[in-house]
């Protein structure tokens, strides 16, 4: 499979491409969209990869490196002192005829390979919405765990996701199996128990250390 790197010329193709994928959800709260700004910002900074089928684009992912004085900063959320070496693992597009296709997880992985490359950063975090399951299962498989679920962007649920670049965050004890939809012991537990992975309709955690 192979990757390009996008830019400025693939502006418009990634708003299109945005757009078709958001006008054909069933629940649109799934997806927190961007503007062209923060596009073209995300462009500027490097970690954006798209798929082409022919000149036309049918995947994209990227990431995000957010100013500390960001508003509802992640690194708040997962206990992070230093945000400068802090990434946000962004949105993901997939034209509806190229999915099942694993696209979003080997882009997923391309960009991980390039942020431990660069050695300029130690986290990389995201937020998923918890009845969303395919990007759920997208980031346990790409090493991610929950760190926190509580409300983002004006009161929305979500999980706060982290993947360490050093090291794995530290769990001890017996697992813990949590229905996807349970997220009140969610919210009332993020601070003693990290979500490693899903099993079915279950989300495993474990004690913190």
């Amino acid at each position: 499979m192979e990757f390009r790197n996008l830019d400025m010329n693939d502006l418009e193709a990634i708003i299109a491409l945005q757009n078709a994928v958001y006008d054909a959800l069933e629940d649109r709260e799934v997806l927190q969209t961007l503007t062209k700004e923060e596009f073209a910002e995300i462009i500027r900074q490097g970690y954006i990869i798209g798929v082409f089928k022919g000149d036309a684009l049918i995947a994209t992912r990227s990431m995000y490196i957010p100013a500390a004085e960001e508003l509802e900063h992640l690194a708040d959320d997962a206990g992070i002192s230093d945000k400068s070496r802090v990434i946000y693992s962004e949105i993901t597009f997939i034209d509806s005829a190229s999915r099942g296709r694993g696209l979003q997880t080997e882009m997923g992985r391309e960009l991980i390979r390039r942020v431990r490359e660069s050695g300029d950063f130690d986290h990389i975090l995201t937020t998923v919405m918890p009845g969303n399951i395919p990007s759920l299962k997208d980031k346990f498989r790409l090493g991610f765990k929950i760190v926190k679920t509580t409300y983002k962007y004006g009161g929305k649920k979500r999980h706060v996701m982290q993947l360490n670049i050093p090291e794995e965050n530290g769990t001890s004890g017996e697992p813990v199996k949590v229905h996807y939809t349970d997220t009140d012991w969610m919210m009332d537990n993020s601070n003693h128990y990290i979500g490693k992975s899903m099993s079915d309709e279950y989300i495993i955690y474990y004690k913190r250390n």
